[in-house]
């Protein structure tokens, strides 16, 4: 008996293109060949290509269109979507007690740190003003998504845009399992005012002003997360204001 798996054969023909795909041989907005060039390729009937296709949409990595013009494409990457996927990997580690927030906050600090710093030398005057917008809002308004989009921004300031990528499914983690309910006003006003004393370095491009801004910072919200995880573990259930 073989040691070897068979894999059903709409699983090959997704692995195929797959390959293509990652390998750049099927660039980002081309159609793929018809399906009747797919099935002289593969060796394989309509309904296996098909639901290789269905396979490859659910990875977001091809989209199909109908009419005329219409075909099956390469998808062109989206943030978003890459991240929303990724950020339910890691919720579920998050769940299992497979990664602890120290761990989260570590790479928080990794990429966030090194992120303040390049955007005191590259951000520009519209990036500035959008900053500026995030730490006017009133504390009394400030929530967990106001305080990531000040943090988004300085990673997109940054111009890398594996930094987004790489902290986004991070914060919506931290917010969805260990932030909460369980933040009063009080921690929102701390964090404005350390995001304006962030927000002044970068404005004066002073690159190791901002890193340390930000490395104190993301100290701080991460020994209150720690609390809030413990108050989630002793409490699940916390009374509402």
């Amino acid at each position: 008996m073989s040691d070897s798996v068979k894999v059903p054969a709409y699983e090959a023909v997704a692995a195929g293109v797959r390959r293509r795909i990652l390998a750049g041989e099927l660039r980002p907005g081309q159609r793929l060949p018809s399906e009747a060039e797919l099935i002289e390729d593969f060796g394989f009937s309509r309904s296996t290509i098909r639901e290789a296709m269905r396979t490859l949409a659910s990875e977001n990595l091809v989209y199909t269109t109908r009419g005329t013009t219409g075909g099956t494409f390469v998808a062109v990457p989206d943030i978003a979507r890459i991240t929303a996927r990724v950020e339910h990997s890691v919720a579920l580690m998050a769940a299992a007690n497979a990664v602890t927030v120290d761990q989260l906050m570590d790479v928080r600090t990794l990429t966030e740190v090194h992120a303040a710093g390049t955007a005191a030398h590259l951000r520009t005057e519209e990036q500035l003003t959008q900053m500026r917008c995030s730490v006017e809002e009133p504390d009394a308004t400030a929530t967990y998504e106001a305080n990531q989009e000040f943090h988004m921004l300085v990673l997109h300031a940054a111009g890398n845009p594996m930094l987004e990528l790489v902290c986004a499914p991070v914060f919506g983690v931290l917010s969805g399992r260990f932030v909460s309910e369980r933040t009063g006003s009080r921690f929102w006003e701390t964090s404005q005012d350390d995001h304006r004393r962030i927000l002044t370095a970068i404005e004066e491009q002073d690159s190791m002003a901002a890193m340390t801004q930000m490395r104190r910072h993301l100290d701080r919200i991460g020994d209150a997360y720690k609390q809030m995880d413990l108050l989630r573990t002793l409490d699940p259930e916390p009374d509402a204001d």
